[in-house]
């Protein structure tokens, strides 16, 4: 006669916690609606939801990538001053009259260069994430203020056309996040690369000795992001329709901010894109609710830094109290 051991069953309080983090964003998304939508009158009617979805777009894309080096345990924060460099020189290229394809390409192919950059100090000369991508966005803040000397770029009425066109009366650029959103979430859970960030980002060391390629997924995670930011470029050019000295550097905090508040762990190797979906849904709410109510432009930033120390120290507490109650229970 054989007897089946069952795994334990988690205790009460590790599951309440279990379901107060997944539970605590819809919360908030709900008490966020129904206070907007009382304190400013505009805030739910279509044409407002249609313009929250074409002027948070760009930063979708960003959160999009900064959720794969979250999970490595990573982070970029240079995707910013990166976007405003590939946005100056889309920009100009579409100016020039090269034809809309073949600016996409160039890009695509910028940002992916850029981000092999952020990839090589990081995976190649071991350099702590953070620190790498302080260095580099300060190279990208001076390269677009020398691309800039002193002239704005207008993107003109074609590229214009790219931020309020419409495809079934859905917002373009709102098809493009969610095929983006539908690709990353069928990576993350059904392909090899998927995994292997999640590993990485659990125990990198562990995952090196089970094999897992650190170093080229790392590397390969780091460029995506640089690929993704030459996309929300030329969206960030079709939004704001000229290219400016500053181009882009309020959109970092804004991504993090997507990502931790989804619920992403900063600690890296949990988490997901649909989860940064949600973060993103709750910033772009709250930053187009306070302006409807008048709120000063610079409390936006205040905001969105509040949400992010919370959602950091949330994350960081409840992950740490986890960890304790199953390292108790073995």
């Amino acid at each position: 006669m054989t007897t089946t051991v069952l795994p334990p069953a988690a205790a009460p309080s590790t599951r309440a916690l279990h379901l107060l983090r997944d539970a605590l964003l819809p919360i908030l998304l709900v008490v966020e609606v129904i206070f907007f939508g009382v304190a400013a009158p505009d805030f739910l009617s279509g044409a407002n939801l249609a313009n929250v979805v074409i002027n948070s777009a760009d930063l979708a894309l960003l959160a999009a990538g900064m959720t794969l080096v979250v999970l490595l345990a990573g982070i970029d924060v240079s995707v910013g001053p990166m976007l405003g460099v590939v946005a100056w020189v889309g920009a100009s290229l579409f100016v020039s009259g090269l034809p809309p394809l073949l600016v996409v390409l160039v890009s695509v192919l910028l940002g992916g260069a850029l981000g092999a950059v952020n990839a090589g100090l990081i995976v190649g000369g071991r350099i702590s994430p953070i620190i790498a991508t302080l260095g580099t966005a300060a190279v990208f803040k001076t390269v677009l203020f020398l691309l800039w000397d002193s002239t704005d770029v207008f993107a003109g009425p074609v590229v214009s056309l790219l931020g309020p066109a419409r495809a079934g009366g859905v917002p373009l650029v709102g098809l493009v996040v969610l095929a983006v959103f539908g690709i990353f979430t069928y990576v993350l859970r059904r392909r090899v690369f998927g995994r292997r960030l999640f590993a990485i980002g659990n125990d990198a060391e562990g995952a090196r000795l089970l094999g897992v390629p650190v170093a080229r997924t790392s590397f390969a995670a780091y460029v995506l992001v640089g690929a993704l930011v030459g996309v929300a470029a030329l969206i960030y050019v079709g939004r704001v329709g000229v290219v400016q000295a500053t181009a882009g550097q309020e959109l970092t905090l804004s991504a993090i901010a997507a990502v931790v508040v989804g619920g992403t762990s900063i600690l890296g190797g949990e988490g997901g894109v649909l989860r940064t979906l949600g973060g993103l849904v709750f910033i772009a709410l709250l930053q187009n609710g306070v302006v409807l109510m008048g709120v000063p432009p610079l409390w936006n930033g205040v905001l969105v830094g509040v949400a992010v120390a919370l959602a950091v120290a949330f994350d960081v507490l409840t992950r740490r109290t986890l960890d304790k109650r199953i390292g108790a229970r073995k």
